[in-house]
């Protein structure tokens, strides 16, 4: 089973479920999981002013599902904490579960797509694994697309990028004040041209001004840094801004992690804000 977070909250889901569709709203949002043959998890959440009746929702959209000839065989069900109904649409069965999360105020459902027969087994597992990962020293953690990282609570997702061999997560409210960006980078020999310094430095934006490279190692992994000053924009002073890039030899991607304004400038970027293995994990 592999571990996600996000939006703070975590689920342990099969190796092969991949997260093809994503929300970034707090407030209100959806993922969904699928495997190479169809979609199998979706995952919404919505924030709410008080403690729902979840059960009683449930019952109500069995009711209407039922009436609408959408569910056939449709029949409410409970799992642990987890009121649901299950039944069938079309081909395949569906389970459908809801639960509030006080520690986030938010009420976060399941629904479940099984091609064939439902595997309660796994249901079961996966509704156990949900959860809220807390926050700590000001940092989120976010678990998605190869990447363990760390982002200030107070910023917000501001951009998702999943293409082939390209994983880009940033966070930022004023563009260019603070961000945080989060990469994990693919087919590293094909394109790769010089060292993994000289990438980084290649990577800083422009108004990067007096700027010093550095190297450490890390867990077996060799670590390129690079600090410097963002030069200041009309009427704000200036803000510091430091990255680091590594490539894992277990994985062979290259990662990158750059902060601008950061609150603690001194922090490990390399396992303090981004992980890629069991030798540079996330320091949590």
């Amino acid at each position: 089973m592999q571990l996600w977070v996000w939006r703070q909250l975590r689920i342990e889901l099969p190796d092969d479920w991949e997260m093809l569709q994503y929300g970034r709203d707090a407030a209100a949002g959806r993922c969904a999981f699928a495997d190479r043959h169809q979609f199998r998890l979706e995952m919404d959440w919505r924030t709410v002013a008080a403690r729902p009746d979840v059960a009683r929702t449930m019952g109500d959209y069995l009711a209407k599902l039922t009436a609408d000839q959408t569910l056939a065989d449709g029949r409410a069900t409970r799992v642990g904490e987890w009121p649901g109904i299950v039944g069938r649409q079309g081909e395949q069965a569906v389970a459908r579960f809801g639960r509030y999360l006080a520690p986030e105020q938010c009420v976060v459902e399941l629904v479940f797509l099984w091609p064939e027969a439902r595997d309660a087994a796994l249901e079961g597992s996966v509704l156990a694994s949900v959860g809220v990962e807390p926050e700590r020293g000001g940092r989120r953690r976010w678990r998605a697309f190869g990447m363990d990282l760390a982002a200030s609570a107070d910023l917000p997702l501001r951009e998702c990028v999943v293409q082939p061999a390209v994983a880009r997560m940033a966070f930022g409210r004023e563009r260019g004040r603070r961000e945080e960006t989060f990469q994990r980078l693919g087919m590293v020999d094909e394109w790769l041209r010089g060292s993994v310094g000289e990438w980084l430095a290649s990577q800083a934006p422009r108004d990067v001004v007096r700027s010093w490279p550095s190297a450490r190692k890390a867990g077996g992994h060799a670590i390129a840094l690079l600090h410097g000053t963002r030069r200041p924009a009309l009427l704000r002073a200036s803000r510091p801004y430091a990255s680091a890039a590594w490539r894992c030899p277990r994985d062979g991607r290259l990662y990158r992690v750059a902060t601008t304004g950061a609150a603690r400038p001194d922090e490990p970027l390399a396992g303090g804000r981004l992980g890629c293995c069991g030798e540079l994990e996330l320091t949590r």
